[in-house]
């Protein structure tokens, strides 16, 4: 028995009888006849089995051509102790070369690495005299010089392939894998989660968390047993929304006892790995269970409510699955409606966007179509006198559903384990995606095929296997979404949604289902009339999306986990280092009072990219904030409110504002980093004054991409209230695709509600850019942002090149005007980025402070535009299993 000393403490060892190492590579070893078979254990060393009584003479071979030690394992756990001839050791005080120097030529030792004062590399000679753990034991007793000295070792690592979940039933869950060999299942209907599991060599990332509206959830579950696995959660009571922080707030009743739908969805989503049952897509995010009040199969939703509850998850979720809704109309108010359109390009945990799922529905209807026929929409059937009758079904030719066409508003059709559309699915337009679920008769009149999907209950048992509808198959595509955005943070919601739509599977069994067939108590079965034309047809078509064709049964097809993983991972690119420096300028300016001049202060700005990546914070003191207007101007000269005289009679302004949670500083994301930086303070009222004390400004950059820009001065009339109105041309003759788009406008008129103004891309799509708004107010001088305006944001992912048209039409009579001048800025899509230069230090009184480090931000993926209307939903009401 011997023993060395390793991270400072004293570690057993044993000598193996029959094993030794030496400097020197098998071919070496075999050349000298020393061993035939040895094993490489690092780049320079092998290690030699041999006969305990051929050990010894083997070794005195061995060290004739290389530096050979004992092969040693550790006494008490019998691991490898791969010793080489090289040494660590910490001196006890700084040494100059010279000392060290006197150290390794006393220990016969060659200086290999110096890494500090006192931390070096030693390699041993022969004139040593002892092995490398003698040695190690001398230098740590002996030795007054040396803090701690440890052996460098050989790891032999096993390579880390990854685990399927071990759960009791992920076998049955037939829809994220291809393992369960049935006669109802085919290969092509499953998500392909385990595939993208392994892409991603985990199940996904605690940093995307996922909201679930519904009926509730079992917190305590064994399959949510994770710590944290809710960051928070809420419950109706009422109209009120009480939420995990609320003093009164009670876990218990985020369940009601027969109230399963939630606890399902939420397990579908990211039930634990490893834990005890069942598995979800992505079984390492989290989730945020928003609790509806419910009554058997109905939620209790008014949209007072779902604003309530589109406040509270704004920025505490990336995904919100919504597997319930309305059929023959599904129409939330406008204030509600805007509010959806807002949090779907700007709200959500990164500022970038929060993607919604709706289940699009069990009826066997559309959800979004004006019929010429009578069109059944529920399942017939009435429970009366303690027993199901038949009292023949509902009828309607006016199906409407206000969230379709919502960007990052996403609808879910249901795909049975045959690969077919279920035969309950809603259809038609308005329908993205579909994904694996259950199967039946959406009239419970004949036997279909088709598996259940086995997920969490919160019954006894704590599982189903029977459960389905679009309501599984919503929270499944949430899921994968979530896999995603684990792949890829940095896509934004309306990216992640056209990765999902890119990558879907089309691959299906698109065969129709004969019609009901009559029965004793209903003979006349002609009622039975979907899927009626034109979406009779599953069969693929090119409707011009630029997310490929389309189905008025798949939608854009099945989602595959597998294929949108590889995308995300693809897209992620290459970083470029986001230096650790944040510029900081303490100018201790006096802020003139009641002027609107104001102070400006500067800050030079030497990396050159885009921004991807911007924080500034101001320490300004002040006797009555209200008075203050705080600007940051970029280089380019786009100037951000960040103060604009809110918070009162309050004292002292310190703040920090940034691109995750202040959407108008989104104006500049894309921005040239490399520039002067100005913050200009005003004081617009009397009487109160102070000083700007200190500012700062953090940035991370991408890639630099240029901008391609045109401009022209006509100086045309517009005619007055003529629906003709003039057109304009710009030519951009640079290929690419659009990032982010800037129209800058400078119209004179008297009266600028008057005007409408369209832009109209070189691929056809038409954006409004100012219709009839501002009433009487002269001349329009404006400019728009895809970063600020969501119509805008249609044409990310068209082609640069090409004629950009602008149409100008004065619509009203007596007042008239003309286009002055107007311009167009495109920034392309991100290519692969290039390294960013070293920062220069911020000069003068502006020196660099290093906090925290920033982290690097990643390359901003394309982004793809809708053309066709495709997508959304259902609401108030009924849960969509």
């Amino acid at each position: 028995m011997t023993y060395t000393y390793r991270g400072g403490k004293k570690l057993t060892l044993r000598k193996r009888p029959d094993q030794f190492v030496c400097r020197a590579l098998p071919e070496t070893l075999r050349a000298a006849g020393i061993a035939d078979d040895a094993e490489r254990v690092s780049s320079i060393a092998s290690r030699v089995k041999t006969r305990a009584r051929d050990l010894e003479p083997l070794m005195a071979r061995g060290r004739t051509l290389a530096p050979t030690h004992h092969a040693y394992q550790v006494a008490d756990s019998g691991e490898d102790f791969l010793i080489t001839d090289r040494i660590f050791v910490t001196f006890a005080e700084p040494l100059s070369d010279t000392q060290v120097a006197e150290f390794a030529g006393r220990y016969g030792l060659l200086l290999r690495e110096r890494y500090s004062e006192r931390d070096c590399l030693f390699q041993l000679t022969t004139h040593t005299g002892i092995n490398p753990v003698k040695l190690v034991v001398k230098l740590t007793e002996e030795e007054p010089l040396v803090e701690q000295a440890e052996n460098d070792l050989n790891y032999l690592a096993a390579k880390r392939a990854f685990v399927p979940p071990s759960d009791r039933e992920y076998d049955r869950q037939w829809h994220l894998h291809d393992h369960l060999s049935h006669p109802e299942v085919d290969p092509r209907a499953n998500a392909r989660c385990e595939p993208a599991w392994q892409l991603l060599d985990g199940f996904g990332s605690r940093e995307v968390v996922v909201g679930v509206s519904d009926d509730g959830c079992k917190l305590d579950h064994p399959d949510f047993a994770a710590p944290g696995k809710f960051p928070a959660w809420g419950y109706f009571s009422g109209t009120r929304l009480v939420t995990r922080d609320d003093i009164d707030a009670r876990p218990e009743e985020m369940y009601q006892q027969g109230a399963n739908h939630g606890t399902s969805c939420a397990g579908v989503i990211a039930g634990e790995a490893g834990t005890r049952l069942t598995v979800g897509a992505a079984p390492a995010c989290r989730l945020l269970p928003i609790k509806w009040e419910s009554d058997g199969p109905s939620l209790m939703i008014n949209d007072s409510k779902m604003l309530t509850m589109l406040g509270f998850i704004a920025d505490k979720v990336d995904i919100l699955s919504n597997s319930w809704g309305a059929v023959p109309r599904f129409l939330f108010a406008s204030m509600v409606i805007r509010r959806l359109t807002q949090l779907a390009t700007g709200g959500g945990r990164r500022g970038s966007g929060l993607l919604f799922l709706w289940a699009a529905g069990n009826e066997n209807c559309p959800i979004l179509h004006e019929a010429d026929q009578d069109v059944p929409h529920t399942h017939g059937w009435v429970f009366e006198g303690g027993s199901w009758q038949w009292g023949g079904v509902q009828t309607a030719r006016r199906f409407a559903n206000n969230l379709v066409g919502i960007p990052g508003v996403m609808h879910v059709a249901a795909l049975a384990s045959t690969a077919r559309r279920s035969h309950y699915s809603n259809y038609g337009t308005g329908i993205d995606l579909c994904a694996p679920t259950s199967n039946s008769h959406a009239y419970f009149r004949m036997p279909v095929a088709g598996l259940g999907i086995t997920t969490t209950s919160g019954e006894t048992g704590h599982l189903t296997h029977e459960f389905g509808g679009t309501s599984s198959a919503t929270p499944l595509v949430a899921g994968v979404a979530a896999l995603v955005l684990s792949a890829n943070p940095r896509l934004g919601a309306l990216e992640v949604a056209s990765v999902l739509r890119r990558t879907a599977a089309k691959d299906l069994d698109d065969t129709p289902y004969p019609r009901t067939p009559p029965a004793s108590f209903d003979p006349d079965t002609s009622w039975d009339v979907s899927p009626i034309a034109p979406f009779d047809s599953g069969a693929f078509q090119d409707t011009g999306h630029d997310d490929g064709s389309w189905s008025p049964w798949f939608g854009h097809g099945r989602v595959d986990a597998e294929r949108a993983v590889a995308q995300a991972l693809e897209q992620r690119g290459e970083v470029i280092p986001v230096p650790e420096e944040r510029y900081v300028s303490r100018p201790g300016l006096t802020i003139p009072d009641n002027r609107r001049d104001g102070i400006r202060d500067t800050l030079e700005v030497r990396h050159t990219g885009q921004v991807d990546v911007l924080r500034v914070a101001v320490d300004i003191r002040h006797s009555y904030i209200g008075d203050l207007v705080v600007t940051l101007i970029a280089p380019s000269g786009l100037a951000v409110v960040l103060h604009d005289r809110a918070g009162g009679s309050r004292h002292n302004l310190s703040e920090q504002w940034e691109i995750a949670t202040l959407p108008t500083l989104r104006q500049l994301k894309g921005e040239e980093a490399e520039g002067t930086w100005t913050l200009w303070v005003r004081d617009e009222a009397p009487l109160d004054t102070g000083h700007l004390e200190e500012w700062s400004l953090e940035l991370g950059v991408i890639a630099a991409t240029p901008r391609l820009t045109a401009e022209e001065a006509p100086g045309v009339s517009i005619p007055d209230k003529d629906p003709a109105g003039i057109e304009r041309g710009l030519t951009i003759a640079e290929e690419g695709r659009v990032a982010a788009i800037r129209v800058a406008l400078d119209i004179t008129h008297t009266y600028i509600g008057d005007l409408r103004v369209t832009l109209r891309s070189p691929a056809g799509t038409a954006v409004r850019l100012h219709d009839r708004l501002g009433g009487s107010r002269d001349n329009l001088r404006a400019t728009y942002d895809s970063a600020d305006l969501t119509t805008l944001q249609a044409l990310r992912g068209e082609p640069c090149q090409g004629e950009w048209r602008l149409w100008v039409q004065d619509l009203v009579a007596r007042d008239v005007g003309k286009l002055n001048r107007w311009s167009l800025e495109l920034r392309p899509e991100v290519p692969a980025p290039t390294p960013a230069r070293a920062a220069s230090a911020p000069r003068g009184r502006k020196t660099a402070a290093k906090p925290k480090a920033t982290k690097a931000a990643a390359a901003k993926p394309k982004t793809h535009r809708t053309k066709a209307t495709t997508a959304k939903g259902r609401t108030k009401g009924t849960k969509s299993e």
